[in-house]
């Protein structure tokens, strides 16, 4: 069985067909690695400052320390999402990274970050479904 999730973005006033499959998803997990791992960091660094009761604050205190690591990761989480974009892109398109770069960006401004984002995980997560059973399929 032939697990897939295919939709169409209107951007600009052109219309593109995102698609992806198994292979996309490998082929996303391969070119994002670095910034997936970079996610991890941020979201257990964030973990950490949450958990945190009160913080002591010594003479040379840096409040910006922990903050400017995560402002960091999120150029890895925003990168990681355009490679996804780029792949979603190749199948029909046959984008360059960064023509689809500039197309989330676009579509970024058009729908906002979190809805692009959604589609994104709506497709991963349509894609690991099996249509007939409706279980998740991804080992």
């Amino acid at each position: 069985m032939k697990e897939f999730s295919q939709e169409t973005i209107e951007i600009d006033g052109v219309k593109y067909t995102l698609f992806l499959n198994r292979a996309g998803i490998l082929a996303w997990e391969k070119y994002s690695k670095k910034d997936n791992e970079d996610l991890v960091k941020a979201r257990d660094l964030y973990n950490k400052i949450n958990e945190e009761k009160e913080v002591e604050i010594k003479e040379d205190t840096n409040p910006f320390e922990e903050t400017d690591a995560l402002l960091s990761s999120e150029q890895g989480m925003l990168m990681s999402y355009k490679k996804m974009f780029w792949i979603l892109l190749y199948t029909n398109h046959k984008f360059s990274l960064e023509k689809a770069g500039e197309l989330f960006d676009k579509a970024c401004e058009e729908y906002g970050m979190q809805q692009v984002v959604a589609l994104e995980d709506q497709m991963v997560n349509d894609a690991n479904t099996d249509r007939v059973t409706n279980e998740n399929v991804k080992k």
